[in-house]
């Protein structure tokens, strides 16, 4: 039995009707590519929170041409709203924190992205306003909490940086590595937002890329930043982008963290995971729904068939 078959068959086993994608890579060759449901090589998934280690790396990249002086630098510096202390804490709070999910602004992020907070910055007019009018729960860099703010906080922040973030990030990341991608979703009062306005069942608007390109994503991490020769990220940058924090071993600069893995995971079954010793990058990609399905289950499985071949 081949890989494909047996893929195919452990699919099958589970009942994982939303499963659309799944593929294998190993020292740099595609050795499966699964598609179900209709999708091919080219279809688009939407990919939802593993656009937030895609912005992780957009951040690596401005700071590697010194858009960013550093990862200490205060978010006051480039969202004047955080300069005027709404709360005491928020001169504390810096481009680190943002990537490390720990600025400690305070947070409820609901179920399955049914988030009542989500719908009343929506109702606001203004996002970062109305973030910086949330109260600060924890001491900035103390305290990990997985949240929507400072991911849109960051995009803010690198939007100032980089003159415009989509365009620095198509210019420097997706167009180098081959990735068409439709334009990030904005906000009425012009905040770019990866997973669309948030609108249950909004697809169209949400950021979707192929099995390939999420694959071209890991490998540019596990080969430190690397491209056909070309430089496109530091590997220094990489290197702490994966480091677990204090705070949260599982967690790194908005990737997640294993024993001897890492990656990024999207609601509903979205994943890049880049086994370095292994020199493989598994994706998969599925049709996201209220049980918020991750597969993992799924991914040890490919695991499991790339040390069996």
């Amino acid at each position: 039995m081949n890989i494909k078959e047996k893929i195919d068959r452990y699919i099958a086993s589970r009942r994982y009707r939303q499963v659309n994608s799944v593929l294998l890579c190993r020292d740099d060759e595609i050795l499966v590519e699964c598609h179900y449901n209709g999708f091919r090589e080219n279809s688009r998934n939407v990919v939802l929170s593993v656009a937030k280690s895609i912005m992780s790396v957009c951040a690596g990249i401005a700071l590697d041409r010194g858009l960013l002086q550093s990862l200490e630098d205060p978010v006051y510096q480039y969202i004047p709203v955080f300069r005027e202390c709404r709360d005491p804490f928020h001169r504390m709070i810096t481009v680190r924190h943002l990537l490390t999910m720990t600025s400690g602004i305070c947070w409820n992020g609901g179920v399955h992205y049914h988030c009542p907070m989500m719908r009343q910055l929506r109702d606001s007019g203004d996002w970062i306003s109305h973030i910086a009018d949330c109260a600060v729960a924890d001491v900035p860099g103390t305290k990990y909490n997985y949240k929507e703010w400072d991911v849109i906080l960051l995009a803010k922040l690198l939007d100032k940086a980089c003159g415009d973030m989509f365009d620095f990030m198509d210019e420097n990341l997706f167009r180098p590595l081959g990735i068409e991608s439709a334009r990030w979703y904005q906000s009425p009062c012009g905040v770019y937002y990866s997973v669309g306005d948030g609108a249950d069942n909004d697809n169209e608007t949400k950021f979707a890329l192929t099995a390939l390109d999420m694959m071209k994503i890991g490998q540019l991490f596990l080969h430190e930043g690397m491209h056909r020769g070309e430089r496109i990220l530091s590997a220094e940058y990489i290197r702490q982008a994966v480091t677990p924090l204090k705070s949260n071993p599982a967690y790194g600069f908005l990737w997640w963290v294993g024993d001897d893995w890492y990656g990024c995971r999207g609601y509903g079954g979205q994943s890049v995971t880049v086994i370095p010793a292994e020199n493989a990058v598994i994706v998969t990609q599925a049709t996201p729904t209220d049980r918020g399905m991750g597969y993992f289950d799924l991914v040890g499985y490919c695991r499991e068939v790339l040390q069996e071949d």
